[in-house]
């Protein structure tokens, strides 16, 4: 017997009134017993548990079965963003010798009397400082950065030191004022000395690490490797992004959706396109040779099986999330025990797609490149406009942002027509997390956000 429809309203942000079917056991629907042993057909049916899980419930699971991936030695211009496996040392002082702290000239502090002709050695610009040595009674000129010449222990300002009025380089000075031992130089190892931690393991290599690294001869970080993403679409009515849609077809845009925020969370993507549903099973064995495989399409009993087929235990079957649902994750665990290959199955909008993405699959990514285990660190903004009440689950809505005169962060949502609405949605710049039965919102709260791309825009 098929379970009693009822009618409710439409949620769908920016969606209208109308009246859509749902069925009672939905959510939350008791798992029917199976007849004559069919536990293979509950698990192809469910595809996991029948509970639907919150955004943090199913994120938990997820990264509690993620460990870091293999590490591999990169190119240090290469690692930005990697995070490190092992902990980067300095190798050297920094300084690596005492430098001149301004322009003046280096001497030794016992003959900075005042009154005292100094006589000058070295050239104005010469390359070869530091190979001087200084006597008594002798100066040598010096830039900022230059090596304090052997012998001197101490730099005169030049505006405190009377050359003598002569054409070309002086070669006698005279000293205006005393100078004390140290003055107007950095020491040796004033910054760091070799052997000091630059880095802990588990660090992400920042742009500002990068200048430190390459001083301390650190070209080379041992770091966690990229992970590999692989995506595909399931649909015999699918074709690709480049292909006309004739014929009752659509291109698959759902693939290149994926794609753009794996690569924004540091992975490497390969798109394998649109496959039918007859070539599954050559898909999903060419798709686990990747970590993280997402496949996007409707919940058929044949794409179920093929996972099965293929090794895929299911875990999470459903997120109490709204676009994004009805959303499926299933791991394939190796003969060691180990979790080898997480599988995610979307719906095929691209909103939906993106939101459990940018939700769901980047935090993974983090994980098995060395990241946190933990969620990610959360942004919050004001809200600003009216919104309705939302339903039983998580609204990510799209929204626009903004920096007000009071140095706060703005969250505004857009204009668009619920799950289908690729042009009203290619506004936004984040999705808003409004909590589950919340609201009516009438702007000035604070809501999560999660940005889908670097903010602000460069084009901003």
């Amino acid at each position: 017997m098929f379970p009693r429809q009822v009618s409710k309203r439409d949620t769908n942000e920016g969606g209208g009134d109308r009246a859509w079917p749902i069925s009672e056991r939905r959510y939350n629907a008791p798992l029917m017993r199976p007849r004559n042993g069919g536990r293979a057909r509950l698990a192809i049916e469910g595809w996991g548990n029948s509970l639907m899980l919150s955004l943090a419930e199913a994120r938990a699971q997820i990264l509690e079965r993620a460990e870091p991936g293999e590490t591999i030695e990169v190119c240090l211009a290469e690692a930005l963003g990697l995070v490190l496996a092992e902990p980067a040392v300095a190798d050297v002082d920094l300084p690596p010798f005492d430098r001149a702290a301004l322009d003046g000239y280096a001497l030794r502090a016992s003959d900075g009397r005042v009154e005292t002709r100094l006589r000058v050695v070295g050239l104005h610009d010469d390359d070869e400082c530091s190979e001087l040595e200084i006597s008594a009674d002798e100066a040598a000129h010096v830039a900022p950065g230059d090596p304090i010449p052997w012998g001197a222990d101490a730099v005169l300002r030049s505006d405190r030191i009377r050359p003598e009025p002569d054409l070309g380089p002086p070669r006698l000075v005279e000293v205006l004022e005393p100078v004390e031992v140290g003055e107007n130089l950095v020491p040796r190892g004033h910054y760091l000395r070799a052997g000091t931690e630059l880095a802990p393991a588990g660090a992400r290599v920042r742009m500002a690490m990068v200048g430190l690294l390459a001083a301390q001869g650190c070209v080379h970080p041992v770091c966690y490797r990229r992970v590999r993403v692989a995506v595909f679409a399931v649909g015999d009515h699918m074709v690709g992004p480049g292909e006309a849609p004739v014929m009752h077809r659509e291109r698959n845009a759902a693939g290149a959706t994926v794609v753009a925020p794996c690569l924004r969370w540091g992975a490497t993507a390969h798109d394998l396109g649109a496959i039918a549903e007859d070539d599954l099973d050559a898909a999903l064995s060419r798709a686990l040779t990747a970590p993280i495989v997402v496949v996007m399409g409707r919940s058929t009993s044949t794409l179920r099986r093929a996972l099965l087929r293929a090794g895929v235990e299911p875990v999470i079957s459903g997120v109490s999330i709204q676009p994004g649902s009805r959303m499926n994750y299933g791991v394939v665990v190796g003969p060691s025990g180990r979790v080898e290959h997480h599988v995610f199955h979307l719906p095929p909008s691209p909103i939906a797609a993106l939101t459990v993405t940018s939700l769901l699959v980047g935090p993974l990514i983090a994980r098995l490149q060395g990241g946190s285990a933990g969620p990610p660190p959360a942004l919050r903004a004001v809200w600003t406009a009216p919104h309705r009440p939302t339903d039983d689950r998580l609204w990510a809505v799209p929204v626009t942002l903004a920096v007000d005169d009071q140095a706060r962060l703005l969250a505004t949502p857009i204009d668009y027509r619920g799950k289908d609405d690729l042009l009203g949605f290619a506004r936004a710049e984040a999705l808003a997390l409004l909590a589950p039965k919340s609201g009516p919102w009438q702007g000035g709260e604070i809501v999560e956000v999660a940005p889908l791309g670097p903010w602000p825009p460069h084009d901003s």
